[in-house]
């Protein structure tokens, strides 16, 4: 018989921080809403709340004191109300796609622009740089250029994070967080084909690095919106590294954008 393969730390902690949230975006979009508008019927949505809600209850909140057979029944349950407050389209999320890279292109110049001429005056000519800003503004070119501009961010970014301290966090967030970063160091050592997960990763860290930074000075803690909780980034962060393992289609749990 094939042995389960055990979760990562990191995964366990994200479950614990998940759990509770998931409970509160059902409740916040009301049972009657869910029953409208999933595959789930009235019986199944009234019935798995509330067995949610009971588990929640009686959930200890260190991964060591979970007998390791529950973590099956817990990343069920953390799939099935996943499903549940699931409102995003494919479709709907290709739109958004385009959209962000319409709105971000301009950015996108102005960076790639503006290392270019910083390299220049350093006597450096980057060959690929210059090819980029030369081309014409087709879609694929667009793509192009903004992906130069991710690419100098996140290397900005990633020096940025390597400092990044979890004194201030709590367990769940610590354990998220310090997984996050050896991900980042593993995927500086082997970068990946597809920079994407990198690339989210990366600016939930900046992200709460910032957050911090403006929450240890009373005069800006009143300019920290709300979506932008050290909560909501970790589990962003949480989602962007386990939610796949997790069999996590799309989690409506909001990650602010970084």
């Amino acid at each position: 018989m094939d042995q389960i393969k055990p979760l990562p730390i990191g995964a366990q902690h994200y479950i614990l921080m998940l759990i509770p949230r998931l409970i509160r975006d059902i409740e916040e979009l009301g049972l009657p809403h869910i029953i409208r508008t999933s595959s789930f019927t009235e019986r199944e949505v009234t019935t798995l709340y509330f067995e949610f809600v009971s588990i929640n209850r009686v959930l200890p909140t260190e991964p060591e004191h979970i007998a390791p057979g529950l973590w099956p029944h817990l990343i069920y349950c953390v799939q099935v109300m996943t499903e549940m407050v699931n409102s995003a389209s494919m479709e709907e999320l290709a739109q958004a796609r385009e959209q962000a890279i319409r709105k971000f292109l301009p950015h996108a110049r102005q960076t790639v622009e503006k290392e270019y001429q910083d390299q220049c005056r350093e006597g450096a000519v980057d060959l690929h740089l210059a090819g980029v800003l030369r081309q014409d503004s087709s879609p694929d070119h667009s793509r192009e250029l903004c992906m130069e501009a991710i690419r100098l961010e996140r290397e900005q970014r990633i020096e940025s994070v390597r400092g990044l301290s979890t004194a201030h966090l709590d367990a769940h967030s610590a354990c998220i967080v310090e997984a996050a970063k050896a991900y980042v160091e593993q995927a500086q050592a082997d970068p990946p084909e597809d920079f994407g997960l990198l690339d989210l990763v990366v600016r939930l860290l900046d992200l709460l690095r910032l957050v911090h930074v403006l929450e240890t000075s009373p005069s800006a803690q009143a300019a920290i919106p709300a979506d932008f909780s050290v909560d909501n980034i970790v589990l962003g962060i949480g989602n962007a590294l386990y939610r796949r393992e997790l069999g996590l289609r799309f989690t409506q749990v909001k990650a602010p954008r970084p």
